[in-house]
């Protein structure tokens, strides 16, 4: 029988192990606890993730179905789409004009976690038939000398293309045309009848206060000014000042004038559209916008319209030359237009490309143009002038270059002549 000693020994031995194991006990439950909250946390933050996925997906879908499905929805209207068939996967579209581009806007929202995105849409024009130059028969040839080179389809009249002589210069390279030879019609291609309809309603529109109008001073700040995209156009508008001069104005504004107005090269421009009668850019400018006039557009020499941005002419009186002159080691890419619903051969439209300069995109001019720079894209035109010291000819070209095949394969510019079947991103604008 044991002592009360060792009855004493057991007895304590027994109470340091519960002791101890009530410890352990304890601190699993906590480690337990804690697992149990970690991984609690972990998945809840991996389904918002999830969600928060599936959210930005469903904008970008939305995006993409507009793009496949053009028609899907008409300017300045908002549809509710789902993408699948579920409220979970419901997404809000809506398109806008901006200038010759549109705008595509998509939201979409599950429980808390909402995303949106604004995409600039043009025309995949490297998706399309290589036309290099389109050129109207009017029953003359097209002549070419020096180093002027045609690579792509060209659309010419029947009678053709020849060797010419001019200001001491033949012509220098093995084949006339890079490319196919096509005969041209009489008439050129349409353009694309609602994108027009809206330019020329632009340039015209008469903007009120409600349009969020401010009007502009003779004190201009040079503090930037930048508008979202998902307000409204802010309209800066003048009936006075003809020079602008150190403004920074970026993003969804309309610059409005109703007189000639000269855009000073310190002018600091992005995805801006400006509208007046005549538009000058003074040498030396760079910026990222629009302009659209009903008279005339001057760029200066060595100025930068960097991609994506556009000039048009839309005449509107019989009674004025119209012209745009794009100056000598001056780069626009994005495209150009000069129109006139009624042009006609007593008082034509004018178009010059100045030695150096350069175009990229679609150049289309119901008119002639006086071409000796380079267009990586295609040409448009009823006809060629070439003046020189000599003389004045009429459809000849000296030292001139279009060239479909330098125009990058990805580029996404302006669809001047049909309505757009291949449209894509051209930058994203939030």
């Amino acid at each position: 029988m044991a002592s009360e000693k060792e009855i004493w020994i057991f007895r304590k031995f027994d109470a340091g192990a519960l002791y101890y194991a009530v410890f352990i006990t304890f601190l699993i439950s906590i480690l337990s606890g804690a697992l149990i909250l970690y991984t609690y946390v972990h998945n809840s933050y991996i389904d918002r993730q999830i969600l928060q996925e599936q959210v930005f997906s469903n904008v970008k879908s939305g995006i993409n179905l507009v793009l496949k499905n053009p028609e899907l929805i008409a300017y300045g209207t908002k549809e509710n789409i789902k993408l699948f068939g579920t409220d979970y996967d419901l997404v809000s579209l809506r398109k806008e004009h901006w200038g010759a581009y549109d705008l595509i806007y998509s939201f979409s929202q599950r429980q808390s976690y909402k995303a949106s995105k604004i995409a600039l849409i043009g025309d995949h024009l490297g998706k399309k038939e290589d036309i290099a130059l389109y050129l109207s028969d009017k029953k003359k040839y097209l002549s070419i000398s020096g180093n002027t080179m045609l690579r792509g389809t060209c659309y010419l009249p029947k009678l053709g293309i020849k060797r010419a002589y001019i200001e001491g210069q033949g012509y220098q390279n093995r084949e006339l045309v890079f490319g196919k030879i096509l005969q041209s019609e009489a008439k050129l291609p349409d353009l694309n009848t609602d994108k027009i309809r809206y330019l020329e309603s632009l340039v015209s529109k008469q903007f009120t206060k409600e349009d969020s109008l401010i009007e502009l001073t003779g004190n201009v700040t040079s503090e930037l000014i930048s508008n979202s995209f998902y307000n409204k156009p802010l309209i800066l508008y003048s009936d006075q000042i003809t020079s602008l001069s150190g403004v920074r104005l970026e993003g969804n504004i309309i610059l409005k004038f109703d007189q000639q107005i000269i855009i000073q090269e310190n002018c600091q421009l992005k995805d801006v559209i400006i509208i007046a009668p005549s538009i000058m850019l003074a040498e030396g400018f760079k910026g990222i916008l629009q302009i659209l006039a009903t008279e005339n557009i001057i760029v200066g020499k060595s100025c930068q319209l960097q991609y994506p941005s556009f000039i048009g002419v839309f005449k509107k009186t019989e009674d004025k030359n119209t012209v745009i002159d794009v100056g000598e080691n001056t780069t626009i890419a994005g495209g150009i237009l000069l129109y006139s619903s009624s042009s006609s051969t007593k008082d034509p439209l004018k178009m010059r490309i100045n030695e150096s300069a350069k175009v990229y995109g679609t150049v289309y001019c119901n008119g002639y143009i006086e071409h000796k720079g380079s267009i990586y894209g295609s040409l448009f035109c009823e006809g060629f002038t070439l003046k020189t010291a000599a003389s004045l000819y009429e459809n000849h070209l000296l030292n001139a270059t279009v060239d479909y095949t330098k125009l990058p394969g990805d580029f996404v510019g302006v669809n001047l002549v049909e309505k757009s079947v291949n449209e894509q991103v051209v930058k994203w604008m939030d």
